[in-house]
């Protein structure tokens, strides 16, 4: 559609970043992330995040690259559309026409799986996005800027396949005092955080008292997954993308990025994270 508007991919955010234990308040690029439903014929098949680019190539990418086409001569047309969804806000769609033996067949091809444990596998509308999660109750722990550091080496010390092949996400769970309670490992980044996850309550640990460092990204699925499981921060050495921050700010979320060397960047509920003994105040009024 060529009267489509979409965001610009890029936004700005307002956080606090420490450096050397110098805090300095200022605005941070993120990249724009929102809800994309591949439709087939007019009707749902699957949800995917993207990034607000190439969405008619990205339609007819996925739908060569997933089986559900054999050539872009199967696809008769693709239509873009968009809408508002309370509380998630701008979602976009590609309409895909199909011949009806190509869609049934693609019926049965669902792209789920392909989105290795992501938090939207399964979802078929936007309706389902992050539907029915309340925010975080209480404060939860705070945590010193030089624990959050302490756990980020240790989660890198205990990385054992990434070390023999580079090729990994790793999530660590540790407490307020940057004690590792559990790693995950996996080629999968949401798949090592739900590793961590499982392993920290087989051993009965309360994740409520507990903060997350990962390896990568910091977006709305990973959002989602720690709120499902009470985990009141998140920390990672990666970015944060725009949909990752507005949830992470409606459900109570602590949201450090760039943890690496002698910087972070706080983004979200700044009061869990303390700098000797300081706790951080909110960088500025939250974008709408």
């Amino acid at each position: 559609m060529s009267d489509l508007i979409l965001p610009p991919a890029i936004t700005a955010w307002p956080a606090t970043r420490v450096h050397q234990d110098q805090p300095q308040t200022l605005p941070e690029k993120a990249a724009v992330e929102l809800p994309f439903e591949l439709r087939l014929n007019g009707r749902s098949h699957t949800v995917l995040m993207v990034s607000p680019l190439l969405l008619e190539e990205l339609a007819l990418g996925l739908c060569l690259s997933e089986g559900l086409v054999d050539c872009l001569a199967q696809v008769r047309s693709v239509v873009l559309g968009q809408a508002q969804v309370p509380g998630v806000g701008a979602v976009v769609w590609a309409d895909v026409s199909l011949p009806p033996e190509v869609a049934r067949r693609a019926k049965v091809r669902r792209l789920a799986p392909a989105a290795t444990s992501c938090g939207l596998c399964g979802l078929e509308s936007f309706s389902e996005l992050g539907r029915g999660q309340p925010p975080l109750a209480g404060d939860g722990p705070q945590v010193e800027l030089t624990n959050l550091f302490g756990l980020l080496a240790a989660m890198e010390q205990g990385q054992m396949v990434f070390h023999a092949t580079g090729c990994t996400h790793a999530a660590a769970l540790g407490d307020s005092q940057g004690r590792l309670l559990a790693l995950g490992e996996d080629v999968g980044r949401h798949n090592a955080l739900d590793k961590a996850i499982g392993l920290a309550l087989k051993a009965g640990v309360d994740l409520g008292g507990c903060v997350a460092v990962l390896s990568g990204r910091l977006s709305y699925e990973m959002a989602l997954k720690s709120a499902r499981a009470g985990i009141p921060l998140l920390a990672s050495v990666s970015a944060p993308t725009s949909l990752g921050l507005s949830l992470m700010h409606r459900l109570n979320i602590t949201l450090v990025g760039f943890l690496r060397g002698q910087r972070a960047t706080v983004y979200t509920h700044p009061q869990r994270v303390l700098v000797r003994g300081q706790a951080l105040a909110a960088a500025g009024p939250i974008p709408e």
